[in-house]
């Protein structure tokens, strides 16, 4: 069959959301006004036509050390720093800037190197700067300037990056981050120079002494945690049961909190009201993956994408009104469909198309620890697919988060089995639309490349699989990975077999194993020959063998690209491999060829 001319279209819709979820959502103004760099190293604003207070045509320069956007005021600051002197700019998004100077102690060894700066308050509740600066010895220190003021030092006790500086409550929390595990946050008392309290967690929002905290206890789902910084105390915030994603206090004084959480596979707004205690969700039009992008007096920004719906940009006022404007994306022409629906003890998001399914693809997300939500997923491929009459499942496989700590759990070690359920039903679930194995694909992306792989071993009845960037061996990537950061050692270990001494079979995640395939099946790997985080040598290693053994196997190289495309050509070229692939391999008329 030969994908429809229609269908080739969308091939542009890669292009438009890789450009649009590049840019910067920096406030509102009768619609979102939204910042982008551009070819002369400028941040260029728009701003919507009937805009009432932001002017058009602003470009504000980036050429400093360190570059930050202050959502509490709506500025851009740029810092040079030069040997012990500190020069900042602050520029609106009107395009008026003003400049400033501050000067370091000298450095005990060598120079200082800027490595980071935030927005901060001190101790009289003026705006400031903080900067992590640090010397030729590696030694570090903060220091705290403004406009006019004496320069404030602090040696942070406790190792970390600088998230929150508030001397009004004197507290400072830095950001230890321990590889896969939640960070630990460390809460540091620059004036009193209290003994730190740490906790583990992800950080959200600080405002007024207070911060919101992602837990995510062992053996349970995550919860939002208010921390009041001053009181060293924390505080469950009632949440729905779901993933909490992300979470922003409403800067209206009332101490309001936006909570995005996921259900089902789609992510919620709720608001939850500190003061009597009720969580209450917001109505939302439509479905699809929330991204929070800024927060500040005057509101919160957000960025909406679903694969039908196509992209929208979301206001909150400090009304708790929502105000929506539609991005570049377009709705999906079609008459699709979107439902999630549980095969067995699997969760799935469905997506059919208006007539019955020509074939299958099953798609598989990375982590593992992970989870296949609405979205845009492999840059609007799901189009294409069901315009020509292919349905996807979007699998969130035994080992996924979000559905609780059992089905993440009951893969550990048990891979083998635990994925052959989730395969039997997706195999069940398009038997009942008429489609048969040799009209399923598994497509996935890093862990799920693997296993993409790993079902076809599986189930060598299935047409074949396309793999981007795998994770074809397990045992020599956790040596890596811990060799990077000992933290990932017990972490592999306790979710994977490592043992040398164990068979290909039984470590599961072996090019030896996951090269196993049926002569029928067509394979492809598409790889970035400089990833970063899987090893393009493991996918030469597993074509190779599987060549050997005069298998249908294409390694397609990716020159130059790393784990996930870096620029807009290398997305491009990305998805028209990936798309090619799948084509060939689900027997669909190629439109375009791999580009090696």
């Amino acid at each position: 069959m030969r994908l429809p001319d229609a269908a080739l279209s969308q091939r542009h819709v890669s292009e438009i959301f890789f450009t649009e979820r590049s840019r910067f959502l920096l406030s509102w103004d009768e619609g979102p006004v939204l910042g982008s760099v551009q070819d002369d190293g400028a941040l260029h604003i728009d701003v919507p036509m009937d805009a009432k207070r932001a002017p058009t045509d602003t470009r504000i320069g980036l050429d400093g050390d360190a570059v930050l956007y202050v959502e509490s005021r709506e500025v851009l600051v740029t810092v040079h720093l030069n040997d012990t002197d500190v020069v900042v700019v602050e520029s609106g998004l009107s395009g008026r800037s003003e400049r400033w100077q501050a000067a370091l102690p000298p450095a005990e060894h060598g120079h200082w190197t800027l490595t980071d700066v935030v927005h901060a308050w001190d101790a009289e509740g003026a705006h400031c700067l903080v900067l992590t600066v640090e010397d030729d010895a590696g030694s570090v220190e903060l220091h705290q300037i403004g406009a006019g003021k004496p320069t404030r030092t602090h040696r942070p006790a406790m190792p970390g990056q600088l998230v929150y500086w508030d001397l009004r409550c004197d507290a400072a929390v830095l950001r230890e981050d321990r590889g896969p595990w939640d960070p630990k946050l460390h809460l540091e008392r620059p004036l009193s120079k209290a003994t730190p309290q740490s906790v583990e967690a992800r950080w959200a929002d600080g405002w007024e002494g207070h911060s919101l905290i992602i837990e995510t206890p062992p053996g349970a789902e995550s919860r939002l945690v208010a921390w009041d910084l001053t009181a060293s105390s924390q505080r469950t915030v009632p949440s729905p049961a779901a993933h909490i994603d992300d979470a922003r206090f409403i800067r209206d004084g009332r101490g309001r909190v936006l909570v995005v959480a996921t259900i089902e596979g789609s992510d919620t707004l709720h608001l939850w009201d500190p003061n009597n205690d009720e969580n209450a969700q917001l109505p939302l039009d439509g479905t699809g993956r929330l991204r929070i992008r800024t927060a500040g007096p005057r509101g919160i920004g957000i960025y909406q994408v679903s694969t039908l719906g196509g992209s929208f940009w979301i206001w909150l006022d400090r009304d708790a009104n929502l105000h929506r404007s539609r991005g570049e994306v377009p709705r999906y022409g079609g008459r699709a469909t979107l439902s999630h629906v549980w095969y067995g003890r699997t969760p799935v998001l469905r997506y059919l198309p208006e007539q019955p399914p020509v074939a299958v693809v099953v798609s598989l997300h990375g982590g593992p620890e992970s989870l296949e939500r609405d979205e845009l997923r492999w840059d609007g491929l799901y189009r294409e697919l069901l315009e020509a009459g292919v349905a996807v499942i979007g699998l969130n496989y035994c080992g996924s988060t979000g559905y609780g700590p059992l089905h993440t759990q009951r893969a550990w070690k048990t891979w083998t089995t635990a994925f052959r359920e989730d395969v039997e039903s997706c195999v069940a679930a398009a038997a009942e639309w008429g489609v048969g194995p040799a009209d399923i694909a598994l497509l996935g992306g890093s862990f799920g490349g693997a296993l993409a792989l790993l079902g076809c071993v599986l189930r060598q009845d299935l047409a074949g699989a396309v793999a981007s960037a795998p994770l074809i061996d397990i045992r020599r990537h956790a040596e890596q990975a811990s060799a990077a950061d000992p933290s990932y050692q017990d972490w592999f270990g306790a979710r994977f077999e490592l043992a040398a001494s164990a068979t290909p079979t039984q470590r599961v995640f072996d090019p030896e194993h996951l090269s196993a395939t049926a002569p029928g099946q067509r394979v492809f790997l598409v790889h970035g020959s400089e990833d970063e985080v899987t090893q393009w040598q493991h996918s030469k290693r597993a074509a190779d063998e599987a060549i050997r053994k005069e298998l249908p196997w294409t390694l397609v190289t990716e020159a130059g690209a790393g784990h996930v495309p870096a620029d807009i050509e290398e997305a491009e070229h990305r998805y028209q491999n990936i798309h090619s692939a799948l084509l060939q391999v689900l027997g669909i008329d190629p439109a375009t060829k791999a580009t090696s």
